[in-house]
């Protein structure tokens, strides 16, 4: 397969790492679906003294126990997932890695592998990386329809911004203005990707390797002062 894309989502028990469940769906531009994989950390999720104090504990009993008893999500070892995610990149040909704040997910696969005692980096070989939130903001989500919409549904932070996360963006690209996130990883690939593919489709310039970048700034009517232009860098 040329040029396929690889989107994935991670759940974190905090904000540095701590990855409990990951998930990708490996894709084409227009969104046809090559494979897709999905499972818990068990060395994290199986540990409680990390697991009470993630941010969204409650979908233990909400939405992961349900999962594992209907047998929809497995455990699995850290160096099996990152096994099985190299494999996938070498077998499909992927050439872009893709996510919604891509730097965060990054970061917390790079502070994951660390912590759970690898030195190596997790990618291995070299990838485009593409922030589907620079990219939505940039081809999707900057105008005043956009603007519109989020003022008239309440879609605004209490500073006064209107919000650009995944689940606004989906919300405007499908025209399901009460599509509520799951926050599970595979879920959250889902609607990434349908993302992803309506920016595409717009034929605007992708920014590869612009991420980091507090892209929802761009989306708002005017400039915010003290924005930085600063480039992250990846370490996964």
């Amino acid at each position: 397969m040329k040029n396929a894309i690889l989107t994935l989502d991670t759940e974190t028990a905090d904000l540095t790492g701590n990855v409990y469940d990951i998930g990708w769906i490996i894709h084409t531009r227009s969104g046809e679906v090559l494979a897709e994989y999905n499972s818990l950390v068990i060395e994290n999720f199986t540990n409680p003294e990390i697991m009470m104090g993630a941010f969204y504990a409650k979908k233990l009993f909400s939405h992961y126990a349900p999962m594992l008893e209907r047998q929809e999500i497995a455990m699995a070892a850290w160096s099996v997932i990152v096994e099985r995610l190299r494999s996938d990149i070498a077998e499909f040909n992927v050439k872009t890695i893709a996510a919604y704040n891509i730097g965060f997910d990054m970061r917390a696969i790079a502070n994951t592998h660390k912590a759970l005692g690898n030195q190596d980096k997790v990618l291995q070989g070299k990838v485009k990386v593409l922030d589907i939130w620079q990219y939505a903001c940039e081809a999707k989500l900057n105008t005043d329809k956009y603007r519109n919409t989020c003022k008239a549904l309440g879609w605004v932070s209490p500073a006064g911004n209107v919000k650009t996360g995944a689940e606004f963006a989906y919300r405007f690209c499908i025209g399901d203005h009460g599509f509520i996130e799951d926050h599970t990883a595979l879920s959250d690939c889902v609607i990434e990707v349908e993302i992803l593919r309506q920016c595409f489709k717009t034929k605007k310039k992708i920014p590869y390797g612009k991420f980091n970048q507090a892209p929802w700034r761009i989306v708002q009517r005017k400039p915010v002062e003290g924005d930085a232009n600063i480039h992250g860098s990846v370490t996964a």
